[in-house]
């Protein structure tokens, strides 16, 4: 046998070996929750069991253990996931993850978010979501891009690659596991890209649009940070990678073409013009609205306060002052004290419109064009995002909330 065999020999061995000593993950698939029915349901979980048998490194656990397991500790899946729990559930499976889907109706279409949770952290390891165009016509189509897309992320660094338009892209590299950033928000939770939205300053345009069209990390719904959240990730830079000793765009308006931006060499958040020049950091919501239902009520926290939120639309559209008077005189749920959400809460809830079912376009806000008048009043297209203010004898839709005790 000459060397060159015995070469070859020894290296399929070696591979043969490492292969064997790579175990898959197991992953129990638990019942999706959302809004359609239980025989729905049930083809859901098994299209999302089919992407996970199909896909390299993952073995699904047994319907009958998982049941099992279920059984014995009286566990029903609802529309409000405690991770932490499932994370339990799934080490008595003997799982390393669990999977499984949320469902909420928009407009006569499906809004699907598959997770993974990691049993041993509790957190959620991967991510992926999408809407149908067609309702229930392409609804598991749609299950079955998004999770597997999801089985193929690799929580990654995401790195610059020049395109022949000199724009710069966002591509995944598989190198790194932890480029992404999580920042509480006094209540709430974030990601934050490790790197800006492109490698030079840009316009308000711009960088809004680099947010909007970014697909990393296999999640959508990238966007730019607002007011409030711009400068509390100020307050936390040491916590976020390569930061420029620069202006960072918000989000947020100040008034038509006019945008406030936060100093990152300075404590200084003030508007400025949208064809100025500034950095941008894309953001996510990452699903961090935490709804706890109080008897029917929602609850949230925004920044250090407590909220409670009717769970629907009040029915009808309203004038902006028959929308006030509606929110202040109603008793909905045993309270008296609704009121109208600011502009800065209205764009809270439209960053979460999904976890609260605001499927309307047009909403009403508590917050004038001009301090003390009621002539025009700011309100928030839920369709896309963006801040107006109107004339208030306009017809909106409204959704009130309160604060907590």
């Amino acid at each position: 046998m000459n060397k060159l065999n015995l070469l070859i020999i020894i290296l399929v061995f070696a591979l043969v070996g490492v292969a064997n000593g790579q175990k898959d993950k197991k992953v129990a698939v638990f019942d999706p929750v959302g809004d359609v029915s239980q025989n729905l349901k049930i083809v859901i979980r098994e299209e999302l069991s089919n992407a996970i048998v199909n896909t390299l490194g993952f073995t699904v656990l047994e319907r009958e253990l998982i049941n099992k397991v279920l059984a014995e500790n009286s566990f029903q899946m609802t529309g409000h996931v405690d991770d932490g729990q499932i994370g339990e559930l799934g080490k008595k499976m003997g799982a390393n993850y669990v999977c499984y889907a949320s469902i909420s109706s928009v407009g006569g279409n499906y809004y699907i978010s598959c997770k993974m949770v990691d049993v041993m952290t509790a957190k959620i390891e991967r991510q992926n979501t999408g809407i149908t165009q067609s309702g229930l016509d392409d609804l598991f189509t749609v299950v079955s891009t998004v999770s597997r897309a999801m089985l193929q992320q690799q929580v990654a660094s995401v790195r610059n690659r020049s395109t022949s338009s000199n724009q710069t892209k966002y591509v995944i590299d598989e190198s790194d596991s932890k480029d992404l950033i999580e920042l509480n928000m006094m209540g709430l939770s974030i990601l934050v890209m490790p790197i800006d939205a492109t490698p030079t300053k840009t316009t308000w345009m711009e960088a809004n649009n680099a947010c909007l069209e970014s697909n990393s990390y296999g999640l959508s719904e990238w966007r730019l940070p607002t007011k409030l959240e711009i400068s509390r990730m100020f307050a936390q830079k040491s916590a976020l990678r390569k930061m420029e000793s620069y202006w960072y765009w918000s989000g947020t308006p100040e008034k038509n073409n006019v945008y406030f931006r936060q100093a990152f060499d300075a404590d200084k958040l003030v508007p400025a013009a949208a064809k100025a020049k500034s950095f941008a950091r894309c953001v996510h919501s990452n699903g961090a609205i935490n709804l706890a239902d109080a008897d029917g009520v929602w609850e949230y926290s925004l920044y250090g306060t407590d909220y409670q939120v009717m769970p629907e639309d009040v029915e009808g559209i309203y004038k902006w002052v028959e929308a006030r008077n509606t929110c202040e005189s109603s008793s909905a749920y045993g309270y008296n004290d609704w009121e109208l959400p600011s502009i800065e809460s209205l764009g809270f809830m439209y960053n979460n419109k999904i976890a609260l079912n605001m499927g309307g376009e047009w909403y009403w806000s508590s917050t004038p064009k001009k301090s003390g008048s009621t002539s025009a009043m700011f309100e928030k297209n839920f369709f896309d995002g963006q801040t107006y203010d109107t004339g208030s004898n306009a017809k909106r839709q409204v959704r009130c909330i309160r604060k907590k005790n």
